[in-house]
């Protein structure tokens, strides 16, 4: 059926179990001798059909009747629960009264506070003055649960929706987040990759006629680094894998060497450890940097257990370098949000990017750079 498509089971399930509560009035009306036996039996089949229903009503509220908006949806249902609710009036009595917290609950965890509170309010006023009419006696307990029970259950109903938008909130949040994570990555995946195979494309092109078998490396090089580079953004969308430092320093040199310009990188013997992965990112943008933007001929790679150190005697970086999205920006986030800063400086004709994970911000003492400013 289609009014069952769709059905949330644990949904009804969790907001059923409140209906044990009906028992003990259920069953002290079963021992009043008071009752008919065609009053207890009216009585049994207005329960059931109340449970029944309400049992329906918080596993449907979201999707039947197809096409109508939340505020229909919850009233449908409660007028439904209180016709039943008046139904038993004739044969329960004031023990109608026993069924109103459930018509509150069946609004307060489904509407705002503010649509919740005024029906509930005057179902209760209402309910109220007709047992002062009927059965003044009964007043005082009436009061308390046709209008204390309820108007506290429609507190804890807007209590739980607020915790819930939060919580949908702070999911919407993470997923957006991981989106703009994902994004930086796949930029600093393919900027890096996409530069190599347009300089080894244009070596290959420059080579086909006077060195064919230089253009045909070059080309079996350009087909690997664009199937790595595949490979690497599948992984990164999935997040099933980070750069290594090895690997990165591996292509530094092979970009670099593509471009022309001198690689001075460290014989790697052990890995950063613990910032592995944040230098390796940062070897792969601050690399790609020097391979696109800086008319670089040498370049310098300094790392130890907590920096990272990169130099190029380039044109150096515009005030905008660190600014925005993307590039030098993407990775200063990427360094903070890891712990750390992003250190820019020009000197002597020099251009160094510094990341230190900890301690100060002293640049790497390398001999040959320091060879390299003194010039």
């Amino acid at each position: 059926m289609r009014s069952f498509d769709g059905f949330r089971l644990n949904d009804a399930l969790a907001a059923s179990i409140w209906l044990v509560f009906l028992g003990p009035t259920l069953l002290q009306a079963f021992t009043n001798e008071g009752f008919s036996t065609a009053s207890k039996a009216w009585i049994a089949v207005c329960v059931l059909a109340f449970c029944t229903i309400y049992f329906w009503t918080f596993g449907s509220l979201s999707y039947y009747p197809r096409g109508w908006n939340p505020l229909h949806w919850a009233l449908l249902r409660w007028c439904a629960l209180l016709a039943i609710a008046l139904a038993s009036v004739p044969a329960y009595q004031v023990g109608a009264v026993a069924f109103a917290p459930y018509l509150a609950t069946t609004l307060g965890f489904t509407l705002a506070f503010r649509q919740s509170l005024p029906i509930v309010f005057a179902t209760g006023a209402v309910g109220v003055i007709m047992v002062w009419i009927w059965a003044p006696n009964d007043l005082s307990w009436t009061i308390f649960i046709l209008l204390g029970i309820p108007l506290v259950l429609v507190l804890l109903g807007a209590h739980a929706q607020h915790e819930e938008s939060r919580h949908k909130l702070r999911h919407e949040l993470d997923l957006a987040q991981q989106r703009e994570d994902i994004a930086t990555d796949v930029h600093d995946l393919l900027g890096h990759s996409l530069t190599v195979i347009n300089l080894k494309s244009e070596v290959a092109r420059r080579a086909m006629d006077n060195n064919p078998e230089q253009a045909k490396r070059e080309l079996k090089e350009i087909s690997d680094l664009s199937r790595l580079a595949l490979a690497e953004v599948r992984s990164t969308v999935t997040r099933m894998r980070t750069p290594t430092f090895a690997g990165e320093l591996q292509a530094a040199r092979r970009a670099l060497e593509t471009k022309g310009v001198t690689a001075h990188l460290p014989e790697l013997l052990k890995a950063p450890g613990a910032h592995d992965t944040v230098f390796s990112w940062g070897l792969r943008e601050l690399t790609t940097n020097v391979v696109r933007h800086s008319g670089a001929s040498a370049c310098w790679v300094s790392v130890t257990a907590d920096k990272l150190q990169v130099t190029d005697d380039g044109c150096g970086f515009n005030g905008e370098a660190t600014q925005g999205s993307g590039g030098l920006a993407g990775l200063r986030e990427r360094v903070e949000d890891a712990g750390g800063k992003l250190i820019v400086r020009r000197d002597r004709g020099l251009s160094t990017v510094l990341i230190a994970m900890e301690g100060d911000g002293e640049l790497i003492d390398d001999g040959a750079v320091a060879k390299e400013a003194t010039r």
